[in-house]
């Protein structure tokens, strides 16, 4: 009876784990993910545009994601992110080195944010932030010098 009992909790063993991790799958996939996209406007389009999405914990320092948009291209972006709250920044990189340079008063390439921000100080994440609950379509961003 002993032996008959281990037998038989073997494939329930099997059966259990294979539940298990089939639920922790559907439930990954089933997370929701909203898509931000919009287009770059004022730029030049010389050069290359550079796109970041930014949370509040990384923010100007590292983004979550980047996307570089080649010159002469449609100048649009889309992200496929989580809702929250996000920032996205952009910027026309004029002289192709990959960064957006600063000069003493502030940025000397084409940038801004998808909220605007005209300051004369660093940008704070509240300041330049949205909360995101559904699909943004129009998340366009405006470069000024």
């Amino acid at each position: 009876m002993t032996r008959r009992t281990k037998i038989s909790l073997v494939p329930c063993l099997f059966l259990a784990a294979a539940c298990l991790s089939s639920g922790v799958a559907q439930s990954a996939s089933t997370q929701e993910t909203i898509t931000i996209s919009g287009k770059i406007l004022g730029a030049g389009g010389k050069h290359p545009m550079y796109v970041a999405l930014w949370d509040a914990a990384g923010f100007l320092s590292k983004p979550v994601q980047e996307v570089r948009i080649e010159p002469h291209s449609n100048a649009v972006f889309r992200f496929q992110v989580a809702p929250g709250t996000w920032a996205i920044s952009a910027y026309e990189d004029i002289n192709e080195n990959g960064k957006l340079d600063m000069g003493m008063f502030g940025p000397r390439e084409p940038n801004g944010f998808w909220l605007p921000f005209h300051q004369w100080h660093k940008p704070r994440f509240t300041e330049v932030c949205s909360k995101v609950n559904q699909d943004f379509p129009n998340a366009d961003i405006e470069l000024r010098k």
